[in-house]
């Protein structure tokens, strides 16, 4: 990546199977919604790097939304997690109360 693209940390949270990584897999790898079906749940946290409208680079986390990965983000974890962070983007199924609260 070019010493003048502009990065920026983002990390996708939300409870699991709530669509974070279908959501990221149809708009930066291009899938179709079918195609995510396939896909599992994330361990922990996946990271990927995405060049975006140009010189932008998305440092996309990925992170599991299993109670036991949401607790140890927010203890163990936290610094690293939320260190440079410049966007949240909090994913929720809308079809699904346990989603929305916890």
């Amino acid at each position: 990546m070019s010493g003048s693209a502009m990065k920026k940390k983002v990390l996708l949270m939300g409870k699991s199977g709530s669509g974070k990584t279908s959501m990221r897999s149809i708009i930066f790898a291009n899938y179709i919604a079918r195609d995510t079906r396939r896909l599992g749940a994330t361990i922990d946290v996946e990271h990927s790097h995405v060049r975006f409208l140009g010189n932008l680079v998305l440092n996309l986390w990925d992170c599991g939304g299993q109670d036991t990965f949401m607790e140890n983000y927010f203890t163990s974890q936290r610094d690293n997690i939320f260190r440079n962070v410049e966007v949240l983007i909090y994913v929720f199924d809308v079809e699904s109360r346990e989603s929305i609260h916890p």
